[in-house]
């Protein structure tokens, strides 16, 4: 069977790594409610990050940072009642699983919502790891310890995912990247933008980019 090399690089992409939400579903999750319980029990003023916020002001203190990360758990799994498949990523994943690659799973969802999401659409057992919010709040961590779980290098590996810090995590791990922009990228302004970035418009893009890298 042909194999295509990575630009310059006599290596073969071996494990595909895949965002959640995002990339394979849209998970539509009441952020503006989240941030608005989360600024009245911490008192925060101004636009904020919520994972990273929730680790600063609940930092020495394990049960309260328990308790708003199960809060927000619980608004992501209410949110599973309106969830949207991107069947076509579906559809890759399949066919990279049917070829013998590695298939691992990160998100900064939590387990509980993520393995019912993978179970709705029936995916679970295609992925040879899978890393939630529960396991590392860090995608750069959740990357870097999926390739150290699965025993794959860097320069093996394939980072598919939505957000510029999905593109910064892949690049400082050491690994390749697409990144999804689903809608106009001029106006699209959450997800961020990056001149290095490999980006697609859809998933027909995406399984053709992934093939020139298989």
């Amino acid at each position: 069977m042909e194999r295509r090399w990575i630009q310059g690089k006599n290596t073969v992409i071996e494990l595909v790594i895949f965002d959640l939400d995002g990339t394979l579903v849209r998970l539509p999750v009441r952020y503006d409610l989240l941030r608005n319980k989360l600024k009245e029990k911490f008192n925060i003023e101004g636009e904020f990050f919520i994972i990273p916020t929730i680790l600063s002001k609940t930092k020495g203190n394990d049960e309260l940072k328990k308790e708003a990360f199960e809060f927000i758990c619980n608004e992501e799994c209410n949110a599973i009642n309106e969830l949207e498949i991107y069947e076509g990523v579906i559809k890759i994943i399949k066919e990279l699983h049917s070829k013998d690659k590695k298939i691992a799973l990160v998100t900064l969802q939590c387990e509980r919502a993520a393995t019912t999401i993978l179970e709705i659409i029936g995916i679970r057992d295609l992925f040879s790891n899978i890393f939630t919010r529960d396991n590392y709040t860090n995608r750069y961590e959740q990357i870097i310890n999926t390739m150290n779980k699965i025993e794959i290098k860097s320069n093996q590996t394939l980072m598919i995912g939505d957000r510029i810090n999905d593109f910064e995590s892949a690049k400082k791990a050491g690994c390749e990247s697409i990144i999804i922009r689903r809608g106009d990228i001029k106006t699209d302004t959450n997800i961020g933008f990056d001149h290095e970035m490999k980006y697609v418009k859809d998933d027909i893009e995406l399984k053709r980019e992934i093939s020139n890298l298989l």
